[in-house]
């Protein structure tokens, strides 16, 4: 598989040498000489002076064969236009673009950008992820199937805490929740599934599903007997 990366940062390095360690073909497209000479000192001759957004340098970069392009420069804009011309003149099967202004996203979806990463939010979501004051994390989207991978934990004041699934609204999350519970290897989620305090469930619900798994996990899941 080719992948073109539009920027030598941080992402764009990371990114690259997973691309690379999985023996792929990479070219990373970077103007600043030192970002350049540290991938290239560490992952070889992979990298091309230049402009992702100017179609000489794409040109020179031989998008038109390419399987993945990716956008990775710390300017919305510039990732912006790379990813128009990636899709739309070189025809890439697979365009994505880092997303470095949550409010941007509406502006590359409606210009025909689906497929972002919003790297303010990731960062976001991976802190809440490891703090049990948040009961509700979303991890990730599969946008190509509607599908959203949520975390939901049982804290100490969650009126999940010591029910059955079956005695909750989150019935609809059985065979598609998996269970994580210190001490227990993980477990697919069905009606008997009774939760306790620091239980975890990794939830695959449609898009949606979402907010109304939301509000189960805010507390809205009706009176105790």
């Amino acid at each position: 598989m080719y992948v073109i990366i539009v920027g030598g940062g941080e992402v764009g390095y990371y990114l690259a040498r997973e691309f690379v360690d999985s023996g792929h073909e990479v070219l990373v497209i970077e103007p600043e000489s030192k970002q350049r000479e540290r991938i290239e000192s560490e992952l070889g001759d992979i990298t091309l002076c230049g402009q992702g957004c100017r179609i000489q340098c794409l040109d020179e970069a031989g998008v038109s064969r390419a399987d993945v392009f990716v956008a990775a420069t710390d300017i919305d804009e510039d990732n912006l236009a790379a990813c128009q011309l990636a899709k739309l003149k070189y025809r890439v099967p697979r365009v994505v673009a880092k997303l470095n202004n949550p409010r941007n996203r509406n502006i590359f979806s409606k210009l025909g950008i689906e497929h972002t990463a919003d790297v303010a939010a990731l960062v976001l979501e991976n802190l809440k992820a490891r703090i049990p004051a948040f009961p509700f994390v979303h991890l990730l989207s599969l946008e190509d199937e509607d599908l959203e991978v949520i975390q939901v934990s049982v804290t100490d004041d969650s009126r999940l805490s010591d029910r059955m699934v079956a005695e909750t609204p989150l019935s609809f999350l059985v065979e598609s929740a998996c269970l994580v519970r210190a001490g227990s290897p993980p477990q697919v989620v069905d009606d008997t599934t009774r939760l306790t305090v620091g239980d975890r469930l990794i939830c695959m619900v449609s898009q949606d599903k979402t907010d109304e798994l939301r509000t189960v996990v805010g507390g809205v899941v009706g009176p105790r007997d």
